[in-house]
């Protein structure tokens, strides 16, 4: 199955999963890679309509299913229990799909799963599972694929020079609510940056490029922490950020004053990930994570470094 899986198909599940596209545009094998790779903190708003497609596939359920954790649910004797303990929206959800799996409204039987390969041991409760749900399902296997044609390089000395052009913009930035700011220390910068996306929110910014902050903070975290300056290379376009000695953790330019001066997040999550960062070589070295859900700091450890 993996070779009719060509690079298109992976770009459009990409894309899908970014809110690129639609994912109701999303073919059935399409969809398959969707439900693997969607993050579930965004919510499962796309799956209330993913599931009512006669055209998904009964492996394309059965993974979603597990991915909900079914078995989760099984601890509570009554729905009023998990009113009270979580989101009611998940259990409605995975209801749903065991009622049209059960019944066989999903006719398609092209992807393999299997719950047992990931989901289940000898210490799992599934005394609220359907047996059909437990039961690996028939076709190929079609495993989750690696969908993001990208690596990691240095950037070359046109890149390094655009990036040096908008530290000095933001810079300059934030000289307009700030004249006496110069550039000396990164954690008096930081908070620079901080009382300057507050300056500026709900302002008409006009021909300000406020997100040249960016470059900014990430200045300070490569000269405080020595993280690299990095070009995330992709197969349509590259992004400007910065990573740490192993090439785990990158942060990238268009992230965290994008995400701060709109409001999503507190201004103070700059200077909140700015410390965090220290020392850290990877999420599991983060004292608390917050961030990877919300785009500002994202795993590359699986991206090859071209020097």
């Amino acid at each position: 199955m993996e070779h009719l899986f060509d690079k298109k198909n992976k770009n459009r599940v990409l894309k899908a999963v970014n809110s690129e596209m639609s994912y109701q545009k999303l073919t059935a094998p399409e969809l398959h890679q969707f439900v693997q790779h969607w993050n579930y903190d965004d919510g499962i708003e796309p799956f209330k309509w993913i599931i009512k497609q006669k055209y998904l596939d009964k492996g394309t359920a059965l993974c979603l299913y597990w991915m909900l954790q079914p078995d989760y649910f099984c601890q509570f004797k009554t729905e009023d229990e998990i009113k009270e303990n979580l989101n009611h929206e998940s259990y409605k959800l995975v209801k749903e799909i065991e009622e049209k799996y059960c019944s066989g409204y999903y006719q398609d039987e092209n992807f393999s799963f299997d719950p047992k390969n990931e989901f289940l041991d000898e210490n799992s409760n599934t005394k609220c599972i359907p047996q059909e749900m437990l039961v690996k399902s028939g076709g190929n296997i079609f495993e989750r694929l690696d969908i993001e044609f990208a690596f990691l390089r240095k950037p070359n000395e046109k890149e390094f020079k655009a990036i040096n052009t908008k530290i000095s913009d933001a810079i300059k930035i934030i000289q307009i609510s700030n004249p006496d700011f110069i550039f000396d220390q990164t954690d008096h910068a930081i908070q620079a940056i901080i009382e300057s996306i507050e300056y500026w929110k709900k302002k008409d910014l006009g021909k300000i490029k406020i997100q040249n902050l960016s470059y900014l903070w990430m200045d300070c975290v490569h000269k405080k922490l020595s993280w690299d300056w990095v070009i995330w290379d992709w197969e349509t376009g590259n992004n400007i950020g910065i990573t740490n000695a192993t090439k785990e953790l990158t942060c990238l330019a268009d992230t965290i004053i994008n995400h701060t001066i709109d409001g999503f997040q507190q201004s103070s999550i700059i200077a909140a990930l700015y410390k965090d960062l220290e020392g850290a070589n990877n999420f599991y070295d983060l004292k608390r994570d917050p961030y990877s859900g919300i785009g500002l700091l994202f795993s590359t450890d699986h991206l090859k470094f071209r020097e």
